[in-house]
């Protein structure tokens, strides 16, 4: 969900959460990006411009097969020039499609179209499931799914709105958080699981504590314990309540297990088999748990990230998992973790290219990464230091 990105925005004074997202979220629109061009020691490749009306970025990314399937969303530039109205994308109608981006060459290649006539909402998040086939979610509107090789494209009405993140779930379904009843303050949200061909399977809501709103976040299966995790935002709707960010933890049939308070739970991944991967705050220290298969939750063994995190201004976007074992760590600000063991974590900044730019997903190609990059339709590249 896009309110993860402006997580940082701990509101102690009770303030209003959306409101103060919203105003932050301004500094991702100041300047402007000149196509493929070299920085430093990085490469940055900036896709034409999807639309003549609206300012489309980068989202959420996942890659298969050497390719980096991405989201494009006009969402934040919609709201910029429409007083800060976070509904803005819906006036205008654009196009729907999920960037790809080459790893192997570094290039852009042909957007896959799934827009079904009269969209007004872009890609947010997208799924390169090993069935082949993409999945995707637009937030406002439908969720979909597209097939690669044929550019057949199916979208998914039945499941409503407010569909977010992504995951593969039990027996190769899909799952995905529904945030928004909670940013429609219309209630908490849940989790949905669908099969392959999107028929719903269940839906799960999730329990808020007193004097909150839940709106689940990022979503992953355990596929040893089956358990499902979800991050949230805990929206306070009394007064003076603080904003908190539980994890909770989701028996397959939707039960809930326990819930995580502390350390915060940033963004979870599991590998295909049952390796988890968390991205922990502890004060100023980020740090990355790393558990085997089916052991304890709270076990695992923890790798030191940054022991200087800024946890008000910035926030750990996406943990990409290769297929050779390495789990690349993404932050807002640029930084990029690539962890290959306990003793071997490289870490690198990449360039800040306008005031407040915002980095969502980073993946590893051999000795280089390629991080999607929220100002227009921008991948940058680098080596792994």
């Amino acid at each position: 969900m896009f309110l993860r990105a402006f997580r940082f925005q701990r509101h102690r004074n009770g303030g209003n959460y959306l409101e103060t997202s919203i105003a932050l979220a301004l500094l991702l629109f100041v300047g402007c990006l000149h196509p493929n061009r070299r920085e430093a020691d990085s490469r940055i490749y900036v896709d034409r411009a999807p639309s003549s009306v609206e300012r489309y970025c980068a989202w959420y990314g996942d890659a298969r097969d050497a390719v980096l399937y991405f989201g494009t969303a006009a969402f934040w530039s919609a709201m910029r020039s429409h007083g800060n109205d976070p509904m803005a994308d819906l006036l205008s109608e654009g196009p729907v499609a999920i960037g790809r981006f080459d790893l192997r060459r570094e290039q852009m290649l042909e957007p896959l179209e799934v827009g079904a006539g009269g969209d007004r909402s872009g890609v947010w998040d997208v799924l390169a499931h090993p069935n082949g086939r993409i999945y995707f979610t637009t937030f406002y509107e439908s969720a979909g799914y597209t097939e690669v090789s044929s550019g057949r494209f199916v979208r998914l009405p039945k499941l409503g709105t407010g569909l977010n993140e992504l995951a593969v779930g039990p027996d190769a379904s899909v799952l995905a958080s529904r945030y928004g009843s909670a940013f429609e303050r219309e209630g908490s949200g849940s989790i949905v699981s669908f099969d392959a061909d999107g028929v719903l399977l269940a839906e799960f809501p999730l329990r808020a504590p007193d004097g909150y709103q839940v709106a689940p976040k990022t979503i992953a299966f355990d596929p040893v314990r089956a358990e499902i995790w979800v991050t949230t935002d805990l929206l306070p709707i009394v007064p003076g309540n603080p904003q908190r960010h539980d994890a909770y933890v989701l028996s397959e049939r939707g039960e809930e297990l326990r819930r995580i308070s502390e350390p915060e739970i940033q963004f979870v991944a599991f590998a295909a088999d049952g390796t988890s991967f968390r991205a922990e705050i502890e004060g100023r220290k980020l740090w990355l748990r790393v558990s085997a298969a089916g052991e304890d939750p709270g076990g695992g063994r923890r790798i030191l990230l940054d022991a200087a995190f800024a946890p008000a201004l910035d926030f750990v976007q996406d943990i990409e998992l290769a297929a050779d074992g390495r789990a690349v760590v993404s932050r807002w600000s640029g930084w990029v973790h690539v962890v290959d063991s306990p003793r071997q974590v490289r870490s690198t900044r990449l360039p800040q290219l306008e005031d407040g730019g915002l980095y969502y997903s980073a993946v590893a190609e051999g000795d280089r990464i390629c991080a999607t990059y929220c100002s227009n339709v921008t991948v940058v590249c680098r080596d792994i230091p």
